[in-house]
């Protein structure tokens, strides 16, 4: 009998590849099959929860994922019947979007919601017009893939099925919503147009936290847990753990007053008339000088009374050669004034015609008529010429009355041949005086004008060769980061100080901030600048400063140039950056315990509250009560034309909505007591006084009920608040818990 040693000596070789083949198989191929057991969850943790389900990464990736793709879907059914998709309502994407949609789908569920797949046909119809074949649709459907996959009937139905029970619900919500009934329009009335005045009591929470009994340590962790991920807001009444994006920055500001004041005194005269006589046609046109000599009607009612006497002061030679067999035309002339030709008509050849036009012109109503007085002498002269030509042949006798004629004739003439031989500088000089501004009236403001311009250019030139000095310094950094040469120190940035006392600017460093603490700190927080953008209506648009430091894509150490609404510019760069983190429940301890006491010591601010609240008086070294108002409860925005926002009253820290509805309910003299909106601040509240009072505010309601449209801003507001609070209780009802930030 051959031994067992005797068959693996013979096949040795043999088994020896076996065998690595196996160890390979081993290594490769056995660790994902047993990840796939109880390790399998690790690979895909839980994003969110809720009550009767939850979504890991790769399913909500896949939920989101298929509504992009039938939202494409949609579009091209959209377009391949012949409508705009851009006007249709499309499926909302992100994640927080996913999730919701499917709460509501599910809360419609709950309430007898059904979607059949012929409601999904006829919703597919009435989205198409009718105009796609069902072939059409397979075609679209066969294109889009979802990874690998291509993105079936069942997946398209079951996606759109959520959808529409959660429109079905959105509706069901929104039309119980749209009712106006005429109690609630005198409410919104009054929100906008009657105004308080109130004394308060301010009671602070966190007083009461060293009150509140220490929490346990598994208390503080659920209260972590629960808030870990949330970002602090502050007006929020929940707390957030998570770290906000962080960045620190070095600035220089070019104070926009101290350097046009300074280039202004560099401005010379020879300059100012220089830029004058350069733009005096497109910047310096004498407007009003052009507006009074406009009303010429006192003019024509002048003119009147001089026609008709025989002698006046205005045409002395006109009246003196006007004979008395022309007396009796007066009345008939004004009876045609309508008709220019009856001017050259008189039989003595008199050029006494020309002004009974603009008479006749003042008796028919026209203010435009008198203008003919201001023109050109020449086609009087030719009138008054002819008549003189045309003499000798009437045999008239020799007499007084034909020398006066003559001379009338020549007194005529001489204006227009006066003008006719004026030299044309002069008339340019009269054409200037009348159009245009004189240049000491206007010398200042040229003076300013060339001021800014030559201080903005100061300005770029100084902010352009400090981003030259700040981008070589970048680049000298990223150098010695990724060499980190033995014994050389890193590069030195430019000397901020310096740089501003030279150049006469001002220089600012901060702390690691986050953005809403920028902001609050005014100057660069608020500023901007205008950036090119062809989508946009104008080709340029306005770009915030917190969005180009703070957004993404943002880099460190790449001048900003930025300026206020004041005029002051500035330059800025991001030194550091500390992107927004969740920390550690032991890193974060100290703040998650005083958030948990404030939370807690509510209650204990609210029953002190409402002891002050019943006490007879206000005042006293106890109470400190701030007489506030008068207030409205809600006001327009942006200089009166935007938005309507709640009244910030000052005296008031952040006040909200229970504030303000706690003051509108009460009569002068009565109290209450309500929270501020992140609930920091409970505030006893006196009513002291209202104004207009009731009789009249509901005289006025009445008087403008067909205005409505400030009523409807405060309707729309108050349906999107309740909408909200109706989504949020929807969520905390089904406990809904995201495990990290929604994408």
């Amino acid at each position: 009998m051959v031994g067992s040693f005797e068959i693996f000596r013979k096949y040795q070789r043999s088994l020896l590849v076996c065998v690595a083949i196996l160890a390979m198989l081993a290594f490769f191929v056995l660790p994902p099959f047993l990840q796939m057991g109880g390790s399998a969850a690790s690979q895909d943790p839980v994003a969110v929860t809720w009550n009767g389900g939850e979504l890991r990464e790769g399913g909500l990736e896949r939920t989101a994922a298929l509504r992009s793709l039938v939202n494409r879907f949609l579009m091209e059914a959209a377009t391949a019947g012949g409508r705009d998709p851009s006007r249709m309502p499309l499926l909302p994407e992100g994640e927080e979007q996913t999730v919701q949609t499917t709460l509501l789908a599910q809360d419609a569920k709950a309430n007898g919601v059904v979607v059949s797949d012929q409601t999904i046909n006829e919703f597919l119809g009435q989205w198409t017009g009718n105009l796609v074949r069902q072939e059409q649709l397979d075609e679209i459907l066969s294109r889009l893939r979802l990874g690998p996959f291509p993105l079936t009937q069942r997946d398209l139905f079951e996606t759109l099925r959520t959808e529409l029970a959660a429109r079905t619900m959105l509706m069901l919500h929104q039309s119980a919503l749209s009712a106006d009934p005429p109690g609630w329009q005198w409410d919104y009335f009054r929100r906008l147009e009657q105004r308080a005045t109130v004394e308060a009591v301010p009671v602070v929470v966190e007083t009461f936290a060293g009150d509140v009994p220490a929490p346990s340590e598994s208390v503080l962790r659920a209260f972590y847990e629960k808030y870990k991920n949330d970002l602090p807001q502050a007006r929020s009444a929940d707390p957030g753990f998570r770290e906000p994006h962080r960045v620190q920055y070095e600035y220089l500001v070019a104070k926009r007053g101290l350097f046009e004041d300074e280039v202004a005194k560099e401005v010379t005269d020879e300059q100012i008339a220089e830029y004058y006589e350069k733009n005096k046609t497109s910047m310096f046109r004498a407007k009003p000088a052009a507006a009074e000599a406009k009303p010429v009607a006192p003019e024509v009612k002048a003119t009147e009374p001089e026609v008709k006497p025989t002698g006046t002061e205005a045409k002395p030679a006109a009246a003196e050669a006007k004979p008395e067999a022309t007396e009796a035309k007066p009345t008939e002339t004004p009876a045609k004034p309508a008709d220019p030709a009856a001017a050259p008509k008189p039989a003595d050849g008199k050029p006494e015609a020309a002004p009974a036009a603009p008479k006749g012109a003042a008796i028919g109503g026209s203010p435009f008529r008198a203008v003919s007085f201001k023109q050109p002498a020449e086609k009087p002269a030719e009138a008054a010429t002819k008549p003189a030509a045309d003499a000798p042949k009437a045999d008239v006798p020799k007499s007084d009355a034909p020398a006066e004629s003559a001379k009338t004739e020549a007194t005529s003439a001489a204006p227009a041949t006066t003008a006719a031989d004026k030299p044309a500088a002069d008339e340019k000089k009269t054409e200037d005086a009348a159009q245009f501004e004189p240049l000491d009236a206007v010398k200042d403001d040229i003076r300013k004008r060339l001021a800014r311009e030559r201080a903005e250019a100061r300005i770029d030139a100084i902010f352009t060769a400090v981003a030259g000095d700040v981008g070589r310094y970048a680049e000298d950094y990223a150098l010695w980061q990724a060499r980190k040469p033995a014994g050389v120190e890193a590069p030195r940035p430019p000397d901020l100080a310096k740089v501003a006392e030279k150049q006469g600017l001002v220089s600012g460093r901060s702390d690691l901030i986050p953005p809403d603490a920028a902001f609050a700190a005014g100057g660069i927080g608020g500023s901007f600048e205008f950036v090119q953008d062809p989508s946009s209506r104008f080709g340029i648009r306005q770009q915030r400063w917190l969005d180009q430091m703070f957004g993404t894509g943002s880099m460190s150490l790449r001048p900003i140039r930025s300026r206020d609404v004041e005029g002051n510019r500035y330059l800025s760069w991001r030194t550091e950056d500390q992107p927004e983190f969740t920390p550690s429940f032991e890193t974060a301890r100290s703040g998650v315990e005083r958030a948990w006491r404030i939370v807690e010591g509510r209650s204990l601010a609210k029953k002190r509250a409402e002891s002050l609240a019943q006490q007879a008086s206000f005042g006293g070294d106890e109470t400190k009560a701030v007489k506030v108002g008068p207030f409205s409860w809600l006001e327009q925005g942006m200089g009166g034309g935007g938005a309507l926002v709640l009244s910030q009253p000052e005296g008031i820290s952040m006040p909200g909505d229970e504030f303000m509805r706690a003051v509108f309910s009460l009569e002068p003299g009565k109290t209450a007591v309500a929270f501020n909106e992140p609930r920091t601040v409970c505030y006893v509240i006196r009513l002291v006084s209202q104004e207009p009072p009731a009789a009249e505010l509901q005289e006025k309601f009445i008087a403008g009920r067909n205005d409505r449209q400030k009523i409807g801003m405060v309707a729309q507001r108050e349906a999107s608040n309740t909408f909200r609070e109706l989504i949020e209780g929807m969520q905390k009802r089904y406990r809904l818990d995201w495990k990290r930030q929604p994408r």
